[in-house]
């Protein structure tokens, strides 16, 4: 497979150490996690690419394993090195979805952030944005051989009150992020907390089971 010999995408597999992964994986059949035909060609067709079966493809990926896995395979030193330039921050910040394959000369990555039924927070997109901007630079191609690319997944597209005017230049192309619809089940629902007489309350003593409206919800945020 062509993915398999690109250095970066091996450093990418061998850093991936979320029991979640390879609980999901081994579970549902599908311990490589391949991408579906019917996804594969939707964000295909979305970032504009021609994403292929065997991808690497990994979820809830930190940010400090990206930038070790791109910046080791363009060193041929693995030695201690400082940490104070930002890159590696040793927290858990992560991206919800990563997917690497190579093509050609050149190793693509696709990092989505995923909402279901919460908001899209421009603060935690502008400090993530920072991150992948101290990581591949402002116009992506930082490191030689590699191309990233982002993409925001949710039941409907994010409105114009998303901020993305501190994002790099390679998460919104032309001005505008990327974007692919997440498609939920009709009729789902959830707790929440309230006061007595039902109306929605962080304080309140009491708590109600009520259908989410996906219809008509707009994942977007000024926070």
């Amino acid at each position: 497979m062509a993915s398999v010999a690109n250095p970066f995408i091996n450093n990418l597999r061998s850093l991936n150490r979320k029991e979640r992964f390879f609980l999901v994986g081994w579970a549902l059949g599908n311990r490589e996690f391949r991408l579906g035909p019917a996804f594969r060609r939707l964000l295909s067709s979305v970032v504009s690419l021609s994403v292929t079966s065997d991808s690497f493809v990994a979820m809830d990926y930190h940010l400090d394993w990206i930038y070790a896995s791109v910046f080791l395979a363009s060193q041929s030193e693995a030695k201690p090195r400082y940490k104070n330039t930002g890159e590696i921050t040793a927290t858990s910040e992560d991206i919800d979805f990563l997917i690497a394959y190579q093509e050609g000369e050149y190793c693509h990555i696709i990092l989505a952030e995923a909402k279901g039924d919460s908001a899209f927070s421009n603060k935690q997109l502008g400090d993530k944005a920072c991150r992948l901007k101290q990581i591949f630079g402002e116009d992506g191609r930082k490191w030689a051989g590699v191309i990233p690319h982002s993409a925001l997944m949710s039941p409907y597209r994010p409105t114009k009150r998303l901020n993305h005017k501190c994002w790099p230049d390679w998460m919104h192309p032309d001005g505008k992020f990327k974007w692919v619809e997440l498609r939920l089940p009709d009729h789902l629902k959830k707790v929440t907390v309230c006061d007595e007489k039902g109306i929605r309350d962080r304080d309140g003593q009491h708590w109600k089971v009520t259908e989410i409206p996906v219809r008509g919800f707009h994942p977007d945020s000024t926070g």
